[in-house]
């Protein structure tokens, strides 16, 4: 009988996971090492680094590929007006959150 130990059957599948997760333990320790220290990483699963990993390699990166605003328009970075498409409502023209005409970007007065 499985449950002799009177812990619920969910208890007992986490901890079988967990049993499969810690079998490569010194492989599990190789896929992500950063600047944490050993004791933090000892105390990360395989898994949340795996996936910490994962989602640092498929960030996109912050810095822009050229600054000409022409090609910037061309690729659909920034708006005719300058604003960035996605993320802040900042201007790429003015560096600030209004534009030429002192509008933000839902065309109201700052």
């Amino acid at each position: 009988m499985a449950n002799s130990h009177g812990l619920t059957s969910r208890i007992v599948k986490k901890q079988a996971a967990a049993r499969k997760l810690a079998k490569g333990k010194k492989k599990a320790s190789q896929v992500y090492i950063g600047n944490e220290n050993p004791q933090v990483r000892k105390n990360m699963s395989y898994k949340a680094r795996k996936h910490y990993l994962e989602n640092k390699q498929n960030f996109p990166k912050k810095k822009l590929k050229t600054k000409n605003p022409e090609s910037l328009m061309e690729q659909g970075i920034i708006d005719e007006r300058g604003f960035f498409t996605k993320g802040k409502k900042k201007n790429w023209l003015t560096k600030s959150m209004v534009d030429q005409k002192w509008l933000d970007f839902y065309w109201m007065p700052r």
